[in-house]
């Protein structure tokens, strides 16, 4: 893929095709796909045999774009084989793999059902319908289409930033205009490096680094009131020696090309914030 697209139409196009020539020949199909050069070995190998996936949901109705690395089903692990017997007759039933994708055909896994209840959970937070109550559910685009056991560390080069300039953020700028909520939704620290070191614009920021003091909380913003408020509500703990220390957590928002991207992660967690904290993204989201 070595295009930038310059619509929706051209992007959902392009994904048509690939699936056209992946059922005919999936090893040479990814052989010519950038990610061959970045195969990754054991665990993390890239599996051109598994069943693909660039983006669930309909690109043109949906409450948020999402951002994840790669669908992690693998011929390794129990969940491609449910996947194959539930979801792959689908996708031979449709026209194309747009018609299979926008319905999100594997929307009821824990996985998506966590995100979709912090979504839920943040549009409440600022006073907007849940996204569930109308049926809508999020787009979600892959950096990687191929599946693999686990994700590899991210090698950031040249190559990896030109190609999600192209086919990652180009798309989304074009998309978030079909979005109820124009904020990209990202989870890991992975994403939190892509926005910190190429190029995006860091406009706020709360974390509580793993190595930091008991009662440090990191804290970007040009606001006082807001920086007094999150101390306030950030959840904490009771530690070993019976002190109180705030949850380690990350919270930020970034821009580029007037796109808003908001990205949390924890320490060895790929999993949205819980409930705890609620309060402190009713702040955040308070003219983020």
């Amino acid at each position: 893929m070595d295009k930038k697209f310059n619509t929706v139409k051209e992007y959902l196009n392009y994904w048509n095709d690939f699936f056209v020539k992946w059922q005919k020949n999936p090893e040479a199909t990814f052989e010519k796909d950038f990610w061959s050069n970045h195969r990754g070995k054991s665990k993390n190998q890239l599996e051109f045999d598994v069943f693909p996936q660039p983006y669930l949901g309909d690109i043109t109705n949906h409450s948020v774009i999402t951002l994840n690395l790669n669908p992690s089903r693998s011929k390794k692990n129990k969940e491609n084989t449910i996947f194959e017997e539930n979801c792959l007759p689908k996708f031979n039933d449709a026209t194309n793999y747009y018609e299979y994708a926008r319905k999100f055909p594997t929307y009821g896994i824990k996985f998506w059902q966590k995100q979709a209840d912090w979504i839920d959970r943040i549009f409440q937070n600022i006073e907007k319908e849940q996204p569930s109550e109308k049926g809508l559910k999020p787009f979600a685009i892959e950096l990687c289409p191929w599946g693999s056991k686990t994700f590899p560390t991210l090698k950031i080069d040249k190559d990896t930033i030109e190609y999600m300039d192209q086919n990652v953020f180009n798309v989304i700028e074009k998309a978030t205009e079909y979005s109820k909520l124009k904020i990209v939704f990202s989870v890991g620290k992975a994403y939190y490096d892509i926005f910190r070191d190429h190029g995006f614009e860091n406009i706020k920021e709360c974390t509580k680094h793993q190595n930091s003091e008991p009662l440090v909380l990191a804290i970007k913003s040009d606001n006082s009131d807001f920086k007094e408020n999150i101390k306030e509500v950030w959840p904490r703990t009771k530690d070993n020696n019976g002190n109180y220390r705030y949850i380690n957590r990350s919270f930020s928002f970034w821009k580029k090309n007037n796109v808003l991207y908001f990205n949390t992660w924890g320490p060895g967690s790929n999993n949205p914030s819980g409930k705890n904290f609620s309060n402190v993204e009713k702040e955040l989201f308070h003219n983020p």
